[in-house]
């Protein structure tokens, strides 16, 4: 997922990068100045940018190159672009409401390199990047639910395609985490301007990512652009999003459960009637524990790499009394994928200064009704995610130097069966410290 931000960020870059009538009109300012050499700069650079004024600019070039008297030098439609990126994240997670609270702390080392080279032909430039990224969690000995890995990398393959009114971005990902296990996805972004006037553009975008184990994200927005050289600058995208990802089937777990516990014990009276109660009532969320708390309390860290099947399993059978089926009884979860489709908002802003420095802030809102669920009562589930920030960036030079904070945070509208389950609310906070460069 790290990498697909990255990709879109780099997607950012040419969506919110100068115009060409913003450097058009850059040229125009110091042309009326008087500043011959800044002024052919400028209208070169612009012809450069797809939009509406390349011939023009370049009849204005050539007139330039006549009364200088130098020929004009057809540059090569190639170009490389080198970007990095190197940080360090303070993370705070916390799970609250409906179960045992959870609070821990970590950090992140994070980095990601992307060499990518352009070619530029009439009004559309071509980009074909190789991404590189990976994540090295530090303090993490008591971040379960944050994270039980120490490290994790990322192989991109990216292609961009970005022209007068369009902007394509398509590519995979295939991330790698401690243990040797491969998680590949799959991501494409298209963005069409439809109406454009002085310094704002309006269209449409779409966005979709695919992991093969879950999830499945597909949104439709329409888009608005604000694009200045120097002050505010923004966009809004808004819209509705569909999501399917895995998610347990707890029902079908507990009667496939209670089964197998039926067939491993003849006294059947020691099974509860697990569907017609609450995970309340069998001390999940109530008393405190729950079954990874009441493992590490025996065995220790180990119960990290076990599945949830054996945890549970485990759990209830010392709950119930048994004695014979901790090592017979290990039911498989079984998975279900749940479909949801709400209203979004992705918005940034950002206020870029004359003297290198841009404070950006932004939202992102979704929420999400259940469309299928693995049973009635998950499909009365609704949920909410959010995420808001702001970032300080000073670019002296190629180098770009950042700080900033950013929160995200998720509540599920539980009904009564799933409040021992799945917590209310959770929410991670991040502190982000590090530089970019382009070369």
């Amino acid at each position: 997922m790290r990498f697909v931000a990255i990709v879109l960020l780099m997607l950012s870059s040419l969506l919110f990068a100068e115009t060409q009538e913003s450097v058009y009109y850059r040229a125009m300012k110091a042309e009326e100045a008087g500043d011959v050499s800044a002024a052919l700069a400028a209208f070169e650079e612009a012809v450069e940018i797809p939009g509406p004024y390349t011939q023009e600019i370049r009849e204005i070039i050539n007139e330039y190159n006549k009364a200088l008297g130098t020929t004009a030098v057809t540059k090569s439609p190639w170009s490389f672009r080198f970007l990095g990126d190197l940080g360090f994240y303070s993370l705070h997670y916390s799970e609250f409401g409906s179960v045992e609270d959870v609070s821990e702390n970590g950090g992140d080392i994070f980095f990601s390199l992307m060499p990518s080279i352009d070619y530029s032909t009439g009004d559309w430039i071509h980009s074909f990047g190789l991404g590189f990224s990976g994540d090295l969690f530090v303090s993490n000995e008591d971040m379960p639910a944050l994270d039980t890995n120490d490290w994790d990398i990322s192989l991109g393959l990216e292609y961009s395609l970005v022209g007068r009114s369009l902007m394509l971005d398509v590519g995979a990902d295939i991330k790698v985490v401690e243990g040797g296990h491969v998680f590949p996805d799959f991501f494409a972004w298209v963005e069409r301007d439809f109406y454009r006037f002085e310094k704002q553009r309006i269209g449409a975008a779409a966005w979709g990512f695919y992991d093969p184990d879950g999830p499945l994200s597909f949104a439709l927005y329409g888009a608005w652009h604000r694009t200045e050289p120097y002050g505010f600058n923004g966009s809004v995208y808004v819209g509705a999003r569909f999501e399917a990802d895995s998610v347990v089937d707890y029902v079908g777990y507990l009667s496939a459960y209670k089964k197998a516990l039926e067939e491993a014990e003849e006294n059947e009276s020691k099974v509860p009637d697990y569907r017609g109660g609450y995970p309340m009532d069998w001390g999940w969320g109530w008393d405190g524990q729950n079954p990874m708390a009441a493992c590490l309390e025996t065995y220790g860290s180990e119960c990290y790499g076990w599945n949830i099947g054996k945890l549970d399993s485990m759990y209830w059978a010392q709950r119930n009394g048994s004695q014979n089926t901790e090592s017979s009884v290990d039911v498989a979860v079984p998975r279900y994928y749940a479909k949801w489709l709400g209203p979004t908002i992705r918005s940034k802003v950002f206020y870029r200064f004359k003297r290198n420095v841009t404070l950006e802030a932004k939202l992102n809102l979704y929420y999400g009704f259940v469309l299928d669920g693995p049973d009635e009562d998950y499909e009365n589930m609704g949920k909410f995610n959010a995420s808001w920030g702001t970032t300080a960036y000073w670019k002296p030079s190629a180098v770009t130097v950042y700080l900033g904070v950013e929160q995200i945070y998720k509540r599920y509208n539980l009904p009564i069966y799933y409040l021992g389950i799945y917590p209310r609310n959770t929410l991670l906070s991040e502190l982000k410290l590090g530089v970019k460069w382009e070369i």
